[in-house]
């Protein structure tokens, strides 16, 4: 499989959520930082450290609204991250309180699933406000600090926009995205979940690699595939 550096298709943070950003506050050892989401409500999050045996348990990622593909975090993808967040957590997580008590990680689940493996604490900027699904999905894309989401997971959030009524036209109007990319993107998340599960690093697979595996899959229908 070709393993070129793809073009970024995603977004970094987006200097309008610092729009009535209040910068970090310390009230003793209590980190505050406030957002605003795009519903122009501000949310106050306040710093948590989760403790090792805890971290899988009191934490959760819906990947509906987190964007990342969460079957490719696989220890080996994880390899860099899980190096240093043995020494140091560089950036928090970013979560909010659900009613169950669980704290939901809009941004950070490669974090949390390398702290769950190398069993380590993990840093969260955690808001007991009520936030909804749209205000979450938005939060999630504007404070994303870590690897860029790849295109196939990119896709299958587009997918979901697509399987609820939106034309492609439409989608990519609304994400700020050429249509050739939400067709290359939608085409990548059409990829077989099983045969994408074959590669460890889902990340290095380009778009002329998920081509080629939706070509397999049509080729193979039904087969079950193994490594």
């Amino acid at each position: 499989m070709s393993k070129k550096n793809r073009p970024t298709i995603g977004r970094t943070l987006n200097p309008s959520i610092l729009s009535g950003f209040d910068s970090s506050s310390a009230s003793g050892d209590r980190v505050e930082q406030v957002f605003k989401l795009s519903t122009g409500r501000q949310a106050t999050f306040i710093e948590e450290v989760i403790p090792p045996n805890q971290v899988e348990s009191d934490t959760f990622v819906d990947q509906h609204n987190n964007g990342r593909d969460q079957a490719s975090l696989t220890p080996k993808s994880l390899k860099s991250i899980r190096s240093t967040i043995k020494h140091q957590q560089f950036y928090p997580a970013i979560g909010v309180r659900r009613a169950t008590g669980k704290i939901e990680i809009l941004d950070g689940s490669r974090r949390r699933a390398s702290a769950i493996l190398e069993n380590v604490g993990l840093r969260v900027l955690v808001t007991d406000q009520e936030i909804s699904v749209q205000e979450a999905q938005n939060l999630a894309k504007d404070v994303q600090t870590a690897l860029q989401h790849s295109i196939r997971e990119i896709g299958l959030r587009l997918m979901r926009m697509k399987n609820d009524g939106m034309s492609q036209k439409d989608i990519a109007a609304k994400e700020g995205l050429s249509q050739a990319k939400v067709t290359r993107a939608l085409q990548a998340a059409s990829a077989p979940e099983e045969l994408v599960a074959l590669f460890p690093v889902q990340s290095e697979l380009t778009f002329s690699d998920y081509k080629t595996l939706c070509a397999v899959g049509d080729e193979n229908g039904e087969q079950e595939f193994r490594v």
